[in-house]
Formats: C-alpha cells, sequence, structure tokens
C-alpha cells in the first residue's frame, strides 16, 4: 500500500487548519466546470478534474503537492465539502486505480487519469463519491485482468483469469446499477400494460377527480 503527503502550493498548514470548509458544492462555481456539454442538456456542463502534481522517490511516501483551486475540485469530485473525506478517497484511488509500490510510486499522469475518471461520474454526495472510487477501482482491476487472459499461456490460466475478469466487469455493472438506483431514490414510475373494460363501463385516460365522479353517480 502506497503512502501519501498531500499539501497545496499556497499554506501547508491550511489543510491542517480546515481552511476549506465551506468549499463550492458539486455543479455549483463556474469555475470547477469546463465549457463542454455532456450530451444531456446545453446547462449540464462537465466538471474539470483536479490536476496535481507529484514528487516520489523509491521507499518514500507520495508528496502531492496542488493549486487551491484545484483542491476545491478534488472535492467537488467526491462530492464532499470535508477534505478529510476526499483524502481518505484519493488515497483509496492511488492504492487501488493505480500502479504503485514503494519500488515503483505512481506518478502524476496516472493518479490524474484516475482522478479524471472519478470526476467524470458526476458524484453529488459522499455515498456516489464512494461509489464512484470503487467503480473507478473496479473498472482498472478488470481491464488488468482482460490484459493477463490475453497472455495466458495455457487453458488452466485462460480459465482463472477469464472468470475474474468476468467477476469484475459484472461487479461493475453491479455498482453503476446501485448508482443509478441511489440517483433514483424516492422516484417511483407505474406502466399500465394492460385496461380490462367490462361490458357498459368505459376506459377513461386522464385524470380524474373523484369527488365529480361521485357526484355524477348520485341521483337527480
Amino acid at each position: 500500500m502506497s503512502r501519501q503527503k498531500i499539501v497545496t502550493s499556497s499554506d501547508t498548514a491550511a489543510l491542517e487548519n480546515d481552511s476549506f470548509p465551506n468549499a463550492p458544492p458539486p455543479r455549483q462555481a463556474t469555475e470547477l466546470l469546463d465549457a463542454r456539454t455532456s450530451g444531456i442538456g446545453a446547462e449540464q456542463r462537465a466538471r474539470k478534474s483536479p490536476r496535481i502534481m507529484v514528487k516520489s522517490a523509491p521507499g518514500e511516501p507520495l508528496d502531492i503537492d496542488m493549486k487551491p483551486i484545484d483542491v476545491d475540485r478534488l472535492l467537488s469530485a467526491f462530492g464532499t465539502a470535508e477534505w478529510g473525506f476526499a483524502s481518505l478517497m484519493i488515497s483509496g484511488v492511488i492504492d487501488a486505480a493505480c500502479d504503485n509500490g514503494l519500488a515503483h510510486p505512481s506518478g502524476s499522469t496516472e493518479i490524474n487519469g484516475a482522478l479524471a475518471a472519478v470526476t467524470g461520474i458526476g458524484a453529488r454526495d459522499e455515498t456516489e463519491g464512494m461509489l464512484a472510487t470503487q467503480m473507478v477501482a473496479t473498472h482498472v482491476a478488470a481491464i488488468r485482468a482482460l490484459r493477463r487472459l490475453r497472455s495466458s499461456n495455457n487453458a488452466a490460466q485462460q480459465d482463472s483469469k477469464g472468470n475474474l475478469a468476468v467477476k469484475l466487469l459484472r461487479t461493475y455493472t453491479m455498482q453503476l446499477e446501485a448508482l443509478q438506483r441511489y440517483r433514483g431514490k424516492g422516484q417511483q414510475k407505474v406502466t399500465v400494460e394492460h385496461v380490462h373494460v367490462n361490458a357498459g363501463g368505459q376506459a377513461i385516460v386522464g385524470t380524474v377527480d373523484s369527488s365529480a365522479a361521485k357526484k355524477s353517480k348520485e341521483p337527480a
């Protein structure tokens, strides 16, 4: 497992003193957004992913440096205003989604790519931030498993690595479905597939005022 020491280019003590408690929430600060559209509508703009700089040395913890605006973008990417939560998530991204180790620590390009993937999912709160982190890690693991499957030398290796790849791909699909269900919480959709009308009855499509219907049945 890699170790990280995260600082900003403005003031190292700022993070220790919790100077970012009121960071802009996701999709509300224009400086955190890109001018591109997401395909849903012109009003839906993609968030800008944070850009970090990594200084690393074999056997030493990663030294991560970022500008204040990138701190805000990092918080937005994980759907939070709490630095502690974002720090926990970026550690998870580096440990699970990046090739790293004490001998060969991850670099800026690899970590920024993983953060861009997290940002693209568009987490709106901490629960979605955790799901986004897991989804990126699962996707990376699945791609690695498929790469190893291609280099398998015998049927036993193909079977083992193929099963692992299938499990990871299914897990990713389950994570995506969980995210969609969470985002649609509280919404219910009722679909009427069959309507049966007895003899002498009448089918009505539209809004029915129950009080008016009751009065119409009363004798004059």
